[in-house]
């Protein structure tokens, strides 16, 4: 059974607004005027959106993921629909995309301490968990937006499209940080457009930022990678295997394991005070 027929999600029922009322309700937002009378009302819009976020949410919350993640902490699960300005923000700039194409109103994030590879199955088993091809899949890690880097899963259900952010635990936390800071120098930068601050050192702080990023968060999770494998490659995970290992191997791995995770720990200090500092200059 697809966990699109999870009951939580097929309570809801299919979308009870069609492409072309939705269209006019995104141009009005677009526009900032009111909504024409044969439209749905936006604060409906959203609870139904908002509603089928948080049960897609619940759904993969109530899966067991420690047959793919192993002792990792559990997965972090939020959900929410987009606010009627960051709405009209992507409206505005996709002029486009009508409003029920809009992927992301619905949106699901699902972040954890994890290696490429296990991200790479969380994707894979929410993908074909759902029943949907890998077309859906959206990799930006390899081809990051303006240093955001994660996968995105774009569900297609019958109550209508959510997004399913799929982050690791330094993807999150970069993206915390520079989400943060767009709140302070204007959330184009989010996209790519120049800050509204035009002190000489804003512009050198969001390209800081996106290397930040496309750089160091990069190099990170390619250690810890590396380490992941080599553990798998010694035969670590088997208690027989594990037994012949040498001891100068063993000591290896117990000193790139220290040395990775002191620099994660590093890099994640650091973020948190960049986004507590931004959070602070826009409470």
């Amino acid at each position: 059974m697809s966990l699109g027929d999870d009951p939580a999600i097929v309570r809801l029922g299919a979308l009870p607004w069609g492409s072309r009322r939705l269209r006019r309700l995104g141009e009005a937002i677009c526009a900032g005027e009111a909504p024409p009378a044969d439209c749905p009302r936006y604060a409906d819009v959203m609870l139904w959106y908002d509603d089928l976020a948080a049960a897609v949410q619940s759904v993969l919350r109530a899966l067991d993921w420690t047959s793919l993640l192993h002792d990792r902490p559990p997965p972090e699960l939020t959900s929410r629909a987009k606010t009627v300005d960051t709405l009209r923000e992507k409206l505005v700039r996709k002029p486009d995309h009508p409003l029920g194409s809009i992927q992301d109103v619905a949106g699901v994030r699902f972040e954890c301490e994890m290696t490429l590879e296990e991200q790479d199955v969380v994707v894979q088993a929410i993908t074909e968990g759902f029943d949907h091809p890998p077309t859906v899949v959206h990799d930006l890690r390899t081809h990051p937006v303006h240093g955001y880097r994660a996968v995105h899963v774009w569900l297609r259900l019958p109550q209508g499209r959510v997004e399913i952010q799929v982050r690791t635990h330094i993807q999150s936390a970069w993206a915390n940080a520079y989400e943060a800071a767009a709140d302070v120098l204007g959330r184009g930068i989010r996209y790519g457009e120049p800050a509204r601050h035009d002190a000489p050192w804003v512009e050198g702080l969001v390209h800081g930022l996106q290397q930040i990023s496309l750089r160091r968060g990069a190099d990170l999770e390619r250690l810890r990678q590396e380490h992941a494998t080599r553990v798998l490659d010694l035969g670590m995970d088997d208690p027989y295997r594990a037994a012949v290992v040498s001891a100068a191997d063993r000591a290896d791995l117990v000193a790139r394991q220290a040395r990775i995770a002191a620099d994660e720990e590093e890099f994640l200090d650091a973020l948190h005070d960049v986004e507590d500092l931004m959070r602070k200059a826009h409470p």
